[in-house]
């Protein structure tokens, strides 16, 4: 092609057609763009197909850890039921004046376990940590996924804060011999007989009036109303992650 149009150059310099010659310069001058822009065109077209099939990349990574924090919200959505089922035996069997220690002490662990909900970030957080947040150009898409991290951020943080109170109230209890700790269920096999027995223990359940009593009971209370908040909180990061997980499906597709 290229030897094509030199032997045209050449014959009409030869024959000393210089308009035509200078008019056919023009036209090859104006291929040459056309090709160039031609060749640029489908260069932009190809980074935009990378663009977007990166861009339905990250939705569908951000959806996969949504799908994995529905399911752990609901473990720990399961784990609130059973702290709320034993906390509210514990204080039932309490208030009811127990004669016996063990059959209140019976549901401690399971009252107080908690089985903490941990977001799974990796997505959202290797796309802004590496500052590839402009790749997402849907800008309502956008801002919903920062909304839900940002509400997500706020709850796990009023959880934390709400139960490292509850533990802080649980360990002002501070007699943890009188109390009966080494008594609980799950924790006797740490103590032999003879440590239980040179273990100082009290009936302290039966008095109605002691400290130990009077601070059990306001515990009680207050990890059933945390425990309640904790649920709230959780089902509404639930039904948000959930809606923005069909969203983020539909565009990955």
């Amino acid at each position: 092609m290229i030897k094509f149009f030199r032997k045209i150059r050449q014959k009409l310099l030869a024959e000393n057609r210089f308009s035509k010659y200078l008019l056919y310069a023009i036209g090859e001058i104006v291929l040459v763009v056309i090709g160039i822009l031609i060749a640029l065109q489908i260069n932009t077209w190809n980074e935009n197909i990378k663009s977007l099939e990166q861009e339905k990349t990250y939705y569908c990574k951000i959806a996969e850890d949504l799908q994995v924090d529905i399911r752990n919200i609901d473990n720990s959505l399961v784990n609130i039921d059973e702290r709320l089922e034993s906390t509210e035996r514990f204080l039932k069997n309490l208030l009811k004046v127990q004669n016996d220690k063990a059959v209140i002490l019976e549901d401690f662990l399971t009252a107080y376990r908690h089985h903490k909900f941990i977001p799974t970030k990796a997505a959202i957080t290797d796309i802004t940590s590496s500052g590839k947040l402009e790749k997402l150009r849907n800008q309502i898409l956008k801002k919903r996924i920062l909304s839900h991290y940002t509400a997500q951020d706020n709850t796990t943080d009023i959880i934390d804060i709400n139960y490292n109170a509850l533990v802080q109230k649980l360990f002002a209890v501070e007699k943890f011999a009188d109390f009966g700790f080494q008594e609980i269920p799950q924790y006797q096999n740490l103590f032999d007989a003879e440590l239980q027995g040179l273990l100082s223990s009290i009936q302290w359940q039966q008095n109605t009036d002691g400290q130990l009593f009077i601070k059990t009971k306001d515990i009680l209370i207050f990890n059933m109303i945390i425990a309640e908040r904790e649920k709230d909180l959780l089902k509404a990061i639930k039904v948000d992650a959930k809606g923005l997980n069909d969203l983020l499906v539909k565009n990955c597709n």
